[in-house]
């Protein structure tokens, strides 16, 4: 067939590298579905004997030919409980949305970038997908599985990630630097018409440093005072913004997608 298929402790499996639609039955039978292919894949209770089968529509199947094979999937087809891995490692090219349930219906309650890694508070099918538990020191929620990879503790978290909905158009963020730095930066995107409000904490005196770097026209950004007043009128993205501050509080920078269509982005803040 000239398909490759490979699956990862974190229950999730991708055909020629990307992901694909996973329907648990029980710890030692899972179906993969892909391209209107749908992948048989099925073990003995002790993990061995694996099979990976093909079922093309309309025509007949077979099984594929097995390459390598790491160690004896975790109970419950690597889905969780305390046999799962202990942490997980985001890995997803913008950032990682974090919902209240196992379904993508409910609230965002989170955003994650790449590279996070987050505590594995258990995991279980839902919608046709693996959903994972997780936790990142700050809030817990629920992520697709197969934009988490198994890693090692402990938890890191670049900053806090609540994320809380205002206006039809707009939602809010709490920024925080990693511990022992002055600063963090991080990937995002915006629809047309949409801004997303980020909050951080300063002191009067302090100097604050922004940057937007938009890939595409139409984004800006205000910068707002404690107080509500305006630090700094709306500014393109080719403007950087270094100031001082001279008030105490939570300081809001505001970005602004004008443009017609999706525009993705890269925040950078620093406070000295």
């Amino acid at each position: 067939m000239g398909v490759t298929v490979s699956a990862d402790p974190a229950g999730s499996v991708r055909v020629n590298g990307v992901p694909a639609s996973v329907r648990m039955y029980n710890q030692n039978y899972f179906e993969a579905v892909s391209g209107g292919i749908t992948f048989p894949i099925s073990t003995e209770e002790d993990g061995s004997g694996l099979l990976v089968g093909f079922n093309p529509p309309g025509s007949a199947g077979g099984y594929c030919t097995i390459l390598s094979v790491g160690g004896p999937p975790a109970p419950g087809g690597g889905m969780a409980g305390a046999d799962g891995p202990d942490h997980f490692e985001v890995n997803v090219n913008t950032r990682l949305l974090v919902h209240s349930r196992p379904s993508t219906a409910s609230p965002v309650v989170a955003k994650l970038p790449r590279g996070m890694v987050v505590e594995n508070l258990g995991c279980q099918e839902s919608e046709g997908r693996i959903w994972c538990h997780i936790g990142d020191g700050d809030a817990t929620g629920w992520a697709a599985g197969e934009f988490l990879v198994e890693a090692s503790g402990p938890i890191r978290s670049a900053r806090a990630t609540t994320v809380v909905q205002g206006a039809a158009s707009h939602t809010v963020e709490r920024v925080r630097f990693p511990r022992g730095q002055n600063g963090t930066e991080f990937t995002d995107s915006l629809n047309p018409g949409d801004s997303h409000r980020y909050v951080l904490g300063a002191r009067n005196g302090q100097y604050l440093y922004f940057r937007l770097a938009a890939n595409g026209p139409g984004m800006s950004y205000v910068i707002y005072n404690p107080d509500g007043s305006v630090l700094l009128d709306e500014t393109g993205a080719d403007r950087e913004y270094r100031g001082q501050l001279w008030q105490t509080g939570d300081h809001t920078v505001q970005v602004y997608n004008t443009a017609n269509g999706a525009q993705s982005f890269n925040v950078i803040f620093g406070i000295q």
